[in-house]
């Protein structure tokens, strides 16, 4: 069912602050590989390891953090669907030109499974597609939709 009307004032509050999650995650991953990379020259295998332990769990600790964070600010857990239909789309807004559109899916995906406490989902709810990556909003012809086309027409 898509909502007729964006007329939850949580609703954008709720996508800038997952987006926010997806933006810090990138940072901190970017940040760590930075230093795995110091590690690798310097030859401090140790390090280096350890840093790839750390890097593998920024994920999970990113949408960890994000959820909670829902959930003390705006009750994420208790929205009621209706709330999160407009989440998702305010969310495809604010996914135009961001520089990592998959993670962004797949981090919205992530968050909302767990506050939901689903492990599967009516495509109401999530992300799926390449019709969620704004890329592909671009194209000047039809193509058909799967992540071989997409892609391909990004190069």
């Amino acid at each position: 069912m898509f909502p007729q009307r964006l007329d939850a004032p949580q609703a954008y509050d709720i996508a800038q602050a997952m987006m926010d999650g997806v933006n810090r995650h990138y940072q901190r991953f970017r940040a760590a590989t930075q230093a795995a990379k110091g590690y690798f020259e310097q030859a401090d295998w140790a390090a280096q390891q350890r840093a790839q332990r750390e890097r593998m769990a920024f994920y999970d600790q990113r949408v960890q953090e994000c959820v909670q964070h829902l959930t003390q600010t705006f009750a994420a857990d208790t929205q009621p669907m209706a709330v999160w239909q407009q989440v998702k789309l305010h969310y495809i807004g604010l996914m135009v030109g961001h520089l990592q559109p998959e993670l962004a899916e797949t981090f919205f995906n992530s968050v909302t499974t767990k506050i939901l406490h689903r492990t599967h989902f009516h495509n109401d709810f999530i992300l799926c597609g390449p019709w969620s990556v704004p890329s592909i909003w671009m194209c000047p012809v039809p193509l058909p939709f799967g992540r071989f086309t997409q892609a391909v027409w990004m190069r």
